[in-house]
Parts: structure tokens; sequence; C-alpha cells
């Protein structure tokens, strides 16, 4: 596969309502201790890593703008946990290491809570949180997950029953929910702008437009080739997400970009706290589930659907009215005035890819459906390996880069989401002749 385009048709909500910052491209040759390929969160987050650290002689360079991949064009969530389910962590590592883990998720949420603070970046940030709603209809599966995982992980869970879910959500779709404490929503690409404004105020480069065509070792250093320039380093950290899989391919066959689509509707006034009396942002209890929240202009952001396929704005905002006025019959025939997708990447063992090749390349990736806050702990784990300290590091070598199966992977991913949403529909039908809402 090609270099995945990052523009895809028609703007996001996200750009027009963000800074228009100017950054330096590479030209000529640059020399750093360490270079980022990929101005993404992951990328980002490890280079202000390294300056907290005490480490400034850093770059970013991306092909285009911060944040102009996954990392800048999501649904705006900041909660705990990995792509895998906290169930599957706990099976697979049991509860001791599965409760530091997932701990170190919790403690990213805060990272990120607080850098925005402590650097005044106006990211919109609402501290209303994440609700799980149940689509089912069935109390007892979030019933159970509120009192488990207190045990297991330490992680504490709001269980709300239906009338309270009610008074934060207007819609009889959902039984009950669960709200985490301490996760908030936010405007992605104000924050990794902010990030970037950060990093260059203290002596580190962010490089726009400027793809990296190779990376080879030579004479015991790094050279990273691009249009107009090289960038040598000692150091090189791989964070491109989902959007390039030719750079180094030991590493990023292991990937599959996988779409996701989001719409923004035309601001609502007074009804949207009609339908979201509490500003909270909202998902379900579905494989493929809804994701929403609202805007500070009154205007209600939806996203959902996982698909291996790229689609343009109009397709894009057939799927999300549809879905949308499933959930909110009052708000059919709204206009949506923004329609984008975007790539997630993810392995497939649905955890991180965090590590260091044998020829010393280091990298972060995979962060599809819970990239937030474990991009942002990727980040902090490379830089404190980049700095010395590889023992979080190291937790991540049980998840190593497995090849994802190229374009038959694709199609069996495929060939899987189709079999989930059959299950869930069935499930769906089943439960509700059993617990109509």
């Amino acid at each position: 596969m090609k270099l995945l385009d990052h523009r895809w048709p028609g703007s996001t909500w996200y750009q027009a309502t963000a800074p228009q910052p100017d950054f330096a491209s590479v030209s000529g040759l640059h020399r750093y201790r360490v270079a980022i390929v990929g101005a993404g969160l992951a990328g980002l987050s490890t280079a202000l890593g390294l300056i907290e650290r005490g480490q400034r002689d850093v770059c970013v360079i991306d092909a285009a703008m911060p944040g102009a991949g996954a990392s800048g064009r999501n649904g705006g969530f900041v909660f705990a946990g990995y792509s895998l389910d906290n169930e599957a962590l706990v099976e697979q590592l049991g509860s001791t290491a599965a409760r530091t883990l997932h701990g170190w998720t919790r403690e990213a949420v805060s990272l990120m809570r607080h850098r925005a603070d402590r650097h005044g970046i106006d990211c919109q940030i609402n501290d209303a949180g994440v609700v799980l709603a149940d689509w089912f209809g069935d109390d007892a599966v979030l019933s159970t997950m509120a009192k488990r995982w207190p045990d297991e992980l330490g992680f504490g869970l709001d269980l709300l029953d239906r009338k309270a879910l009610r008074e934060q959500v207007c819609s009889h779709r959902y039984g009950c929910g669960l709200h985490e404490p301490g996760s908030f929503h936010f405007h992605p690409l104000r924050y990794l702008l902010g990030l970037a404004e950060v990093i260059e105020n203290h002596g580190g480069a962010v490089l726009a437009h400027s793809p990296v065509r190779s990376i080879d070792r030579e004479h015991g250093r790094w050279r990273l080739r691009c249009d107009h320039g090289q960038v040598e380093a000692d150091e090189v950290v791989l964070t491109t997400g989902g959007y390039d899989r030719r750079l180094h391919r030991p590493v990023q066959r292991a990937l599959q970009p996988v779409a996701t689509y989001i719409a923004v509707t035309e601001p609502l006034g007074v009804r949207l706290q009609e339908v979201l009396p509490a500003p909270v942002a909202v998902y379900d209890t579905r494989f493929a589930f809804d994701y929403y929240r609202p805007l500070p202009d009154r205007r209600l952001l939806w996203g959902g659907r996982i698909s291996m396929a790229a689609r343009s704005p109009a397709a894009i905002r057939r799927l999300m009215a549809r879905d949308l006025a499933r959930v909110f019959p009052e708000l059919r025939g709204v206009r949506l005035e923004y329609a984008w997708g975007g790539w997630m990447s993810y392995a497939r063992h649905q955890m991180p890819l965090i590590g260091r090749q044998p020829n010393g390349l280091w990298y972060g990736l995979a962060f599809g459906g819970h990239g937030m806050a474990t991009t942002t702990l990727s980040g902090e784990v490379l830089a404190e390996a980049l700095t010395g300290d590889g023992g979080r590091l190291q937790a991540f070598s049980r998840w190593p880069p497995i090849w994802g199966g190229g374009p038959v992977g694709r199609a069996g991913i495929q060939g899987y989401y189709w079999y989930r949403q059959l299950l869930d529909a069935l499930r769906e039908r089943w439960l509700g002749r059993q617990h109509p809402l």
C-alpha cells in the first residue's frame, strides 16, 4: 500500500476552528540528537517528554502539518484504556500487571489535562467527561463492569441507571450507562498545535511539509532524506500511525489502517441541550459504536462506523445522518455542515506497538480506538527509554510487530467487522424482545 492520503476530501470542523501557524520545512542539512518522524500526538508527546527531561536537541518532522492525520481529526475523547478491551487485558496479563498497564493510561489522561493547563493551550476542554451507554437494554453488563473493574484494575466507574442516564442523554435508545471520572473531551487539533508551539518555545523544532523518503543508517548515525534536504540524528523515532507503511517495513507491515467517519451538524441552539442536557461525550456498547459530543458553538459532532474503505463527504453525511436519527429522531433532517474520515492504525493484537528494532530504530504506533491516552503514554514511555529508563518500554515487548496480512489481512478484517456487526444486530433484536427499553 502506498502512502495513504491524509487529506481526505472535505475539510474538518477542527481545521476550520484552529489556528493556522507557520512551520519551517526541511531545507538543507539539519542535525539533531533525536529525530521523530510523524507530528501526530505520538511524535509531539515524545518530543515534549524529552524536553521535559532536559533533552532539547530534538525535531519532529511531518509530511504535512502537525495533526494532519488521525491525531487531529478524531472524536476528541480522552479516557483510559487500550483498544484491547479490559477483560482481554486481564486474561492476558493477570489482574496485577493489567492494573499497572491500565493505570498508566489513566496517568496519561491526567498528564494531558495538566499539560493543557500548564501551557495555557486553548483546546476547548470539557470536563463533563465520557459516558458509555448501553445499546442493548441489558443493564447487567454495565453493572458487572462497574463492580468488577475497581477490584481487578483499580479503576472506578460511576453506574448511571436509566433515569440518571436520561438526565444526561435524552434518548430512548439506551438502557443504563457508565461515566468515567477524570475523562474529558476536547479539540484535538488545537491541543496538538499547542504542543508544537511548546516544543518550539523550549528549543525543539517542528518541521512541516517535509515527507521523509528514506531512513538509512550511515556511519553510526541516521540519515533521513526529504525532498529539499536531509536530517542527521543519533536516534530516530517512527510515529507515523496509519498514514505511512513504507519507511520501515519490519514494523509498519504490522499495521492495518482502519477508517472511521465523522460529521458535524449545523449550530443547533437550544435543541442541543434538549438532547444532551449534560455536555458529556457518549459512545455505546456495540462493536461498531456511535460516538458523539457537543461542541462549543452549539453543534453536535457525530462519528461512527468502522471500515476498510475511504468514503466521500457525501457518503459520510448519508451514513452519519441515518445513525444520528436513530438515536435522536428529533434531529432528523439537521444539516451536516462538515464530514470527513480518517485512518486509525491497528495491530493484530489490538495493543500499541512501542519498542525498538534491532537496528536501533524506535517506534510508537497502532493506537486506533483509544488513541489519545495511549498515544500520550507512548510518548512518555519512549522519552523515558531514550533518556535511560527502559522499564516501561519492556512491558510492551509482549506485543511485538506481527505482520498484519497485507491486502488479504484487510479483507479478513473487513469480514470480521461485518460478522461482529451482524452479531450486534442479532443481539439487539433478541434482547430487545427480552428487555424492551
